[in-house]
């Protein structure tokens, strides 16, 4: 499918109406990724007061699985990529907030008296997230590095997304949309659901012995059924003889 991309207004024109047309060209695996999208708006009631570090993270993590959503369907691979890291980092921040409420945790201030986010708490939180909970931690960091592995620099591997070669003609294009690949927009989607439901079954476990959260009534069933779609999906990738020659080449 084409789509204008001429002018501000086609791109505005475009993008709408790729997000409108998305469940139509991507089908379970965008339902999927929006459905997680809808739990992790909805799946708490109440947030102790003195729990209000988390709050924030979690409006981060909120807003950038949300402009992740969209730029998978927009097909902006790299933006969605970028999303997803700051959806990590916060989810880390956010889970290591639930358990420890001193923001002097978060940041230090420097001699001017700005707040400075540190490498050093960074640490401390992957660290204390390591040694409490190592299969959320695993997964963060995994995603995470497969993420800075990739998209998260400009190389020659991404930048044939955005440029196309006419050899008749002799002339090339700079497109402003990723040239679609209905393959790499499924898997991008499939990922902004299992990430969102490795953060929020993380919270849980975080939670479960501090009561410093409430959980929506349904939140176990809604994401036990939410999760078993999102294995499903993963099944389905993994059966493409696309993903067979990735792992062929790739030696696995």
């Amino acid at each position: 499918m084409e789509f204008k991309q001429s002018t501000f207004g086609d791109i505005i024109e475009s993008e709408r109406e790729m997000f409108l047309t998305a469940s139509d060209r991507y089908g379970d695996f965008f339902i999927n990724a929006s459905e997680f999208n809808v739990l992790l708006n909805e799946f708490i009631k109440s947030v102790d007061p003195d729990r209000f570090i988390f709050a924030m993270f979690l409006s981060q993590i909120r807003k950038h699985a949300t402009l992740a959503l969209l730029s998978a369907v927009r097909l902006h691979h790299v933006q969605t990529s970028m999303n997803l890291r700051q959806v990590l980092e916060a989810g880390s921040c956010a889970a290591y907030a639930i358990a420890n409420i001193g923001k002097e945790d978060f940041a230090d201030f420097d001699e001017n008296g700005f707040l400075d986010p540190s490498q050093k708490l960074t640490n401390k939180r992957y660290k204390w997230l390591e040694e409490n909970f190592p299969a959320g931690s695993t997964a963060i960091l995994n995603m995470k590095k497969t993420i800075n592995n990739s998209s998260a620099h400009a190389n020659i591997v991404y930048a044939h997304n955005n440029f196309r070669f006419d050899e008749k003609t002799g002339k090339f294009s700079t497109p402003f949309f990723d040239i679609e690949d209905e393959y790499w927009v499924k898997t991008d989607l499939w990922s902004i659901a299992n990430i969102i439901m490795g953060l929020v079954d993380l919270f849980y476990g975080v939670n479960k012995d501090r009561n410093v959260i409430k959980f929506i009534d349904d939140f176990v069933p809604r994401l036990k059924a939410l999760e078993k779609e999102n294995h499903q999906l993963k099944a389905i990738m993994m059966g493409t003889d696309r993903f067979k020659k990735i792992q062929e080449a790739s030696g696995q």
